[in-house]
């Protein structure tokens, strides 16, 4: 079935913010939205893109042509005028959407507020997740301590897991100490897969010797 005038104009129009969601849903998000929270996120932040495409206009004195939704399924509204429009909105939605991956991943909000004192929780995923995502250098080098055969994984966390069953963390640059300090062998990278229950993870860095260890 070809789709009507209506829908190809309508999905155009709100191009910016569907890529922002589908940006948000695929690397900020630790649950996928519904399709009703994912068509409500494309349309606030479709119109978040329009609001500094605006300014923008405003600011260098351009005339910004404000759609009148109302008429998209009885004329053509697509004129150059707005297919420019809805490509600089676009592209300004697609970074918009890089800078609100940074604010998700790396908790801005919460940080903000922890800052000001009004919080002390660290958002809704766990302390893995909080830790990993930070960006204190001290939580970049770890020991994975593994108390079934006494062996220490020292090294810089390259890659770790999402919120999940299993508890996944790649480190680089990594030595390996048995629980007498003595190095058994070094490797680039070394990938550890434990059981939540099973992860016990140290911090031995400080600010000071950060600089140090690398």
């Amino acid at each position: 079935m070809t789709p009507s005038p209506f829908l190809i104009q309508l999905a155009l129009l709100f191009l910016p913010g569907v890529i922002w969601s589908h940006l948000d849903a695929r690397f900020g998000s630790r649950s996928g939205p519904t399709q009703i929270e994912f068509v409500f996120q494309s349309f606030l932040f479709g119109m978040a893109s329009y609001v500094v495409v605006y300014a923008g206009y405003w600011l260098f004195g351009f005339n910004f042509i404000i759609i009148d939704l109302s008429k998209v399924e009885s004329q053509n509204l697509l004129t150059s005028a707005i297919v420019l429009q809805i490509a600089i909105a676009t592209v300004v939605g697609f970074i918009l959407g890089i800078i609100w991956l940074y604010a998700v991943n790396y908790k801005w909000m919460t940080r903000f507020l922890q800052t000001i004192g009004a919080t002390k929780t660290y958002g809704d995923e766990d302390v893995w997740d909080f830790t990993f995502n930070s960006s204190d250098a001290t939580s970049e080098y770890v020991h994975v301590r593994d108390f079934e055969n006494k062996i220490v994984y020292a090294g810089w966390v390259a890659v770790f897991s999402e919120t999940g069953k299993m508890r996944e963390v790649v480190l680089r640059d990594a030595i390996v100490y048995d629980f007498d300090g003595s190095q058994l062998f070094a490797s680039p990278r070394i990938y550890i897969s434990r059981k939540p229950e099973g992860m016990h993870i140290e911090f031995p860095a400080t600010q000071a010797n950060t600089k140090e260890l690398q």
